[in-house]
């Protein structure tokens, strides 16, 4: 066992490294999972999205010794991905348990723009400390020592942020998550070549690699839009006509209280002619007398 971690994380068992690199692993391949599950607009791929940032960054950040609190900023952006995303989708409604009816959102060159200036000040965050010195940080840009760094930054800041865009409909979204999955998986092949290693983190590798699958997946995935929501049954419709029948049925009661009322006057006015008219009969009979 430990000769495999130390296989797969260049590092000795138990060290500090191993555990980080460990974790990361384990971090990438619940992102390339989670991203399968999104694939089929299916709620739970936030969810385990949602484990892959905590199994991470969020814990390598909090890390028992360690306790590296500046790594926050560049976590705190991809556990605000995910909780975004699941807010987003919620918006759709659902088909079966846990499958939304997500519509893909049209491409705009705005939304392009505005991911890459979000792009930009993620990349930043995920240096932590660092960025507190900025002629540094950004002077280090010149050495061709700290171009993995900020190659590695910007492409996990590009994977963050397209999964947000994903919980927005946006199908394009999956062709950005499928470069950063890409370049990430290059570095980490010609990590060898760059930094002089033995081998590259095959372990890292595979998650990379199984999260630019789940992304090409996803895209070619959402090319079939989901049914539209069927309507209500026809078997049991609203009976529209049962509105027509209480109204005809209390016309026709109507017109029957109104004969009845109109009987009843009849009645009266006989009633009252009777006397009258044995009244004029005994007056023509004093006539003729």
């Amino acid at each position: 066992m430990n000769d495999l971690i130390q296989n797969l994380t260049g590092a000795e068992a138990g060290s500090y490294t191993a555990t980080v690199f460990l974790l990361t692993m384990l971090s990438n391949v619940l992102f390339a999972v989670g991203a399968g599950f999104l694939s089929r607009r299916n709620d739970l791929g936030w969810w385990v999205y949602l484990l892959g940032v905590f199994a991470g960054p969020l814990f390598v950040a909090l890390y028992p010794g360690q306790n590296d609190y500046w790594l926050l900023l560049g976590a705190v952006p991809q556990l605000l991905a995910g909780v975004v995303g699941l807010w987003a989708f919620s918006r759709y409604s659902l088909r079966g348990r846990f499958t939304r009816r997500v519509e893909n959102a049209e491409f705009s060159v705005a939304a392009v723009v505005l991911l890459v200036i979000l792009t930009f000040v993620v990349t930043i965050l995920q240096f932590g400390q660092t960025i507190t010195a900025p002629s540094v940080l950004f002077g280090s840009l010149a050495t061709s020592a700290a171009l993995t760094p900020w190659l590695n930054a910007v492409f996990v800041a590009l994977a963050t942020l397209s999964f947000a865009y994903l919980g927005f409909g946006a199908r394009w979204a999956w062709l950005t998550l499928a470069l950063s999955g890409a370049g990430l998986a290059a570095l980490t092949t010609a990590q060898p070549a760059l930094t002089g290693a033995d081998r590259p983190l095959f372990g890292l590798l595979f998650g990379y690699v199984l999260l630019f699958v789940a992304a090409v997946y996803g895209f070619l995935a959402w090319r079939v839009p989901l049914p539209a929501a069927p309507v209500a049954d026809a078997a049991d419709p609203v009976p529209d006509d049962a509105p027509a029948d209480d109204d005809a049925a209390a016309e026709d009661g109507d017109i029957a209280e109104s004969d009845d009322l109109a009987g009843e006057s009849t009645r009266g006015d006989h009633g009252l002619g009777e006397p009258s008219e044995q009244a004029d009969r005994a007056a023509s009979g004093n006539k003729d007398s």
